[in-house]
């Protein structure tokens, strides 16, 4: 593990901020931790239970002196939160965030002045349905991939830095452009929960206390909180249609397919879509 950060600092504790901090404590990756946040509440809880070693509302106070900034806001909260942070960043600050849209982001940070700080695009695709800081917990990131999003412009050091930080709280890395990232996602991530929202939507109030294990499984994801998933889908509107699109010709493919009674075609596409899935593991 790399030496510990002399101070982190953790802009906002929902789940994912909550688990980046807790998880720096439990695992030592930082000597002190901050804490940036709108909830005197919950700073307070976290401070309480030690997460934590200072609190305050104060972003440019949370983040000066800091070794590292982690960034954990809605993603369309994100570009105006690094332009914010910026100025207040000391020399060889390192700065991130957990965002799941990563093209405005990291557009907002290299528009920013040349100076003495690095910004590095981090996605941990970690989470829950759950949401808040009580719903956080150290082990969040354990054996999941956080994706990296560097530019020709990423300073080497930094992406070292910064992949350090996530393999040190239990993250696998993997890099691509913020523009690979936005469509990879779309098509795993968002496209999925407007799906599982579409499914129980599309429910009756007679069909829906029928709803045993399977249901409940596939559309888990629709319990995510709705203002944060409506805005990650207008930060990366572009990208989900045109994922939506491909779906929604397949479905109109196997709708027809289902209507003609052409069951061994649609069993084939069936057939392909289980491998692939089972290639999963």
């Amino acid at each position: 593990m790399p030496p510990a950060l002399s101070r982190l600092t953790v802009v906002g504790l929902g789940l994912l901020g909550g688990s980046v901090a807790r998880a720096a404590r439990a695992r030592g990756v930082a000597r002190e931790i901050v804490a940036v946040g709108r909830t005197p509440a919950t700073l307070a809880r976290a401070r309480a239970a030690g997460v934590v070693d200072t609190t305050t509302h104060d972003l440019a106070t949370g983040v000066r002196g800091a070794e590292l900034v982690v960034l954990c806001a809605p993603a369309g909260a994100l570009p105006g939160l690094v332009r914010a942070a910026w100025p207040h960043l000391g020399a060889g600050a390192l700065l991130t965030d957990v965002g799941s849209v990563k093209a405005p982001v990291v557009a907002a940070a290299e528009a920013c002045p040349a100076g003495p700080a690095a910004f590095v695009g981090s996605h941990p695709m970690a989470g829950s349905e759950r949401s808040g800081f009580d719903a956080a917990g150290a082990d969040l990131f354990e054996g999941r991939l956080t994706l990296l999003t560097p530019t020709e412009r990423t300073p080497g050091g930094a992406l070292a830095r910064v992949t350090a930080f996530w393999e040190a709280l239990g993250s696998q890395v993997r890099l691509l452009t913020p523009e690979a990232h936005d469509r990879g996602v779309a098509a795993i991530s968002h496209l999925p929960h407007l799906a599982a929202y579409g499914l129980v939507a599309a429910a009756d109030a007679e069909a829906l206390p029928l709803a045993a294990a399977g249901f409940q499984d596939t559309t888990r994801i629709a319990a995510s909180p709705e203002a944060l998933w409506t805005d990650i889908f207008r930060e990366n509107r572009d990208a989900l249609l045109a994922v939506l699109a491909r779906y929604r010709g397949l479905l109109a493919h196997w709708e027809d397919l289902i209507r003609n009674g052409e069951w061994e075609a649609l069993e084939a596409g069936l057939a392909r879509a289980r491998e692939r899935r089972e290639k999963l593991g």
